[in-house]
């Protein structure tokens, strides 16, 4: 279960990740998973756009439409480092499923802003194996709402 809080200009969590910014080759699903979350919780969209793959893309924010593509899904996530404070983030891993050519990934994340501001997101996190290694091709985030028992439907 991973924490990202990296509140200081100098991250102690996590130095190796801040230091591969261009053309990062990621060895494995989770390492492009932790770049991912390392991005985010810095609000960094250098290393934002460089954990994602090419043109075929697509991202749904928490209440989005569907964002297809590299440019405007890296330009949303700009948007989102422009308004908002660096999150305190805490990543529960619910599923992980995949092969050697594609990884999916669920998982709970716990997002704080501020003393008053947090939510929980359930988000499914969608991997693919390219020759400069392993690449975002979908994000897709869901607000939990007020969670205070897991229920399944079936």
């Amino acid at each position: 279960m991973p924490v990202y809080n990296c509140q200081s200009s100098v991250c102690q969590e996590c130095p190796d990740l801040m230091k591969t910014r261009s053309a990062p080759k990621y060895t494995s699903p989770d390492d492009a998973e932790a770049a991912f979350y390392v991005a985010f919780s810095h609000c960094d969209r250098e290393m934002m756009e460089n954990v994602w793959a090419g043109d075929d893309v697509i991202c749904v924010h928490p209440g989005s439409q569907a964002i297809i593509g590299h440019a405007s899904v890296t330009r949303s996530w700009a948007h989102i480092f422009n308004n908002t404070l660096m999150p305190s983030m805490q990543i529960n891993v619910v599923k992980r499923t995949g092969n050697d050519k594609m990884a999916v990934h669920v998982v709970e994340e716990h997002i704080a802003t501020g003393e008053n501001t947090s939510a929980i997101v359930l988000a499914t996190n969608v991997y693919q194996k390219f020759e400069q290694g392993w690449l975002m091709v979908e994000h897709h985030g869901s607000l939990i709402q007020g969670q205070t028992q897991r229920h399944v439907i079936q």
